[in-house]
């Protein structure tokens, strides 16, 4: 057959059907079409003068109720008015116009169509009606959401669960649930909710459901506890809410966070309170104290005693400065403020200075603090005041935990355009399990066999923020009962870098 043969006009094929009512090619393929698509015809004013049966099912209005009403009876606020005003100005212009509508029945339910709108023109070449041929792609719309839904909560570290509300079977996980069932070596295959959560019974989900089946709530949330792979459990936040989409069966989404770091924080600030309540109350008993005497002239007659009572309210009185300002930094820390004026500073000055400074610090302990590598300036970029609180909280850190009569060595080594420095002791040194959490805010290694040690537990903390700043780091290095060593490093100034 030759290709390029003329093929007859397709009507033509189908002169007539013999039935009545039809008799021509053009009513059977209007018969045909109908019976595929959902088709509407509206006037130059954009209102319907015909609707195939297809349109009245998909809707849910009656014929009575679609003709002469607008395509407004239907509209969603899914989109926007820059979309119909497109449209609108394609179809008005004598142009054809494709595009997805999303719309509502009568019900209330959405429903989705692919369109495509031919305008008829007339004899002045202006749109006389508009006929509009259209698909239900509502499934489609609903498959693509769910597979887009499901795409977001593979992005969510915590765990989402589907489950249906009888059975409470679950039917979907995501990502981050998926990962942990494989380390507990557990499958999506009979899974249900109260397997995910430890002593929490079905009746108990059962009955937090109910409020959200009969609708008198919208989610529900409460704690309960996860089993791990190592055999312990971790608390876990739970929030439960139903789902009920468009021509899907309502299920429940589950989703669950674990909160161990948030009950920490809650233990770590009830710590804090109490240990800065205890820091506040010692120094501030002390010097109450020591007025109260004063004022009673129980001290008059012994100048002596007097001048050591106001020794000791003036070191308390320093005490509860020392904390205060520990306080702020760690605020100006949290907050982004803390800044360091980095000029060129002599080290070996600084730390011969902390040296004596830190001499009377517990002279009880007969501890002594020798430095070695100090002997000539050694400049350095950093903040003469902020190094020397680092300095001061590492010796006083080394001569606390010294045994009587221990000694504290610093050690200064230059390393290319570093210099290092290593505060070590040689004294009671701090438990392993302590270590991981040396530098978390108000924590102290805990001894069993020790009183707990004056201090908030700041130190450590706001050295290492003092130190980072300064372009360098601090690690610590400790054996139980054989000492410990701090060490940090600076950066050298260029004019002593080159030399």
């Amino acid at each position: 057959m030759n290709a390029s043969a003329a093929q007859p006009d397709l009507t033509s094929l189908f002169p007539g059907r013999g039935q009545a009512g039809s008799g021509r090619g053009e009513g059977f393929f209007v018969e045909a079409l109908g019976e595929h698509a959902v088709i509407s015809v509206a006037d130059a004013n954009g209102r319907m003068i015909y609707a195939n049966r297809k349109f009245v099912e998909l809707t849910g209005y009656c014929l009575e109720e679609l003709i002469g009403s607008p395509y407004g009876l239907l509209k969603s606020e899914y989109h926007s008015p820059g979309f119909f005003r497109e449209m609108w100005q394609t179809i008005t212009s004598g142009q054809s116009w494709q595009g997805e509508f999303k719309n509502y029945r009568k019900t209330g339910e959405a429903f989705w169509m692919r369109v495509t709108i031919v305008p008829y023109l007339g004899a002045d070449r202006k749109p006389e009606k508009y006929l509009s041929i259209g698909t239900d792609i509502t499934e489609t719309k609903m498959i693509e959401g769910a597979r887009q839904q499901r795409l977001s909560f593979d992005l969510i570290k915590d765990e989402i669960y589907l489950f249906w509300p009888g059975t409470l079977d679950v039917f979907y996980a995501n990502r981050g649930a998926r990962i942990r069932l494989r380390a507990l070596g557990q499958t999506m295959m009979g899974l249900t909710l109260p397997a995910l959560l430890q002593d929490l019974p079905e009746e108990n989900i059962s009955g937090r459901l109910a409020p959200l089946i009969e609708g008198r709530r919208k989610w529900v949330s409460f704690e309960a506890s996860q089993q791990r792979p190592d055999g312990r459990t971790n608390p876990a936040e739970v929030t439960i809410q139903m789902i009920a989409p468009d021509r899907e069966e309502p299920h429940f989404l589950a989703h669950i966070r674990n909160i161990s770091q948030r009950k920490q924080a809650e233990i770590a600030k009830q710590q804090f309170v109490a240990n800065v309540s205890h820091e506040l109350r010692t120094p501030l008993t002390t010097i109450k104290g020591a007025f109260e005497l004063i004022r009673s002239g129980l001290c008059n007659a012994t100048p002596e005693r007097a001048g050591q009572l106001a020794a000791m309210g003036l070191k308390n009185t320093t005490r509860l400065e020392n904390l205060i300002e520990d306080l702020l930094d760690m605020e100006r820390i949290a907050s982004g403020r803390m800044v360091s004026r980095l000029q060129k500073l002599d080290l070996s000055a600084l730390i011969q200075k902390s040296i004596r400074d830190i001499a009377s610090y517990k002279p009880e302990k007969s501890v002594s603090v020798r430095g070695s590598g100090i002997e000539a300036p050694i400049w350095v970029k950093g903040d003469e005041d902020r190094l020397r609180k680092v300095m001061a909280n590492l010796l006083s850190n080394a001569v606390k935990f010294s045994r009587e009569g221990g000694e504290v060595d610093i050690l200064v080594e230059r390393d290319g355009t570093r210099v290092g420095i290593s505060v070590r002791d040689q004294g009671v040194g701090i438990p392993e399990r302590a270590l991981s959490t040396l530098f978390d805010p108000f924590t102290q290694a805990d001894f069993p066999d020790r009183r707990p040690s004056e201090g908030a537990g700041l130190g450590l903390s706001i050295s290492r923020a003092i130190i980072e700043e300064h372009g360098g780091a601090i690690e610590i290095d400790s054996t139980e009962g054989h000492g410990t060593e701090a060490r940090f490093y600076v950066i050298l100034h260029p004019s002593a870098a080159e030399a």
